[in-house]
């Protein structure tokens, strides 16, 4: 059974999504927003966000989801962290390069003892990521 990985946002989904796409050469699927639902009691700027999307990492589903103000408010990076394990260190390096922009470096791609190749940063939107060459 596979399982996927949902992240939330307050209104930024569109942009995260658009920055992944870029950065793990991917592409969204069936991005549904509020206002495609018929939802007429949204305004305008709420029917523009997104309810539901999701995309592809290397075989892993993440998805996405806006929150409408009358839901609870997401905490900024709440708890969230994701792995990114491969066998291609270029590829890997890569990644890494693409998600550093605006991220904050917890631990630069080094040799640790458990792998030849393993770093750990937060994205632009407050996502955990550590990436692992195995």
């Amino acid at each position: 059974m596979p399982i996927a990985t949902y992240l939330m946002f307050e209104d930024q989904s569109k942009e995260a999504i658009a920055f992944y796409e870029e950065t793990f050469e991917t592409s969204c699927r069936d991005l549904i927003t509020y206002g495609t639902l018929g939802m007429p009691d949204l305004d305008e700027k709420s029917q523009k966000l997104v309810m539901n999307a999701s995309i592809e990492i290397e075989g892993h589903t993440i998805m996405f989801s806006d929150t409408l103000s009358f839901m609870n408010k997401i905490p900024y990076g709440r708890n969230v962290g994701l792995v990114i394990e491969l066998t291609d260190s270029d590829k890997l390096t890569k990644y890494f390069a693409k998600l550093s922009k605006e991220a904050t470096h917890v631990m630069p791609l080094q040799k640790t003892d458990w792998s030849d190749l393993f770093g750990q940063l937060t994205d632009k939107f407050g996502i955990s990521w550590s990436f692992n060459l195995i």
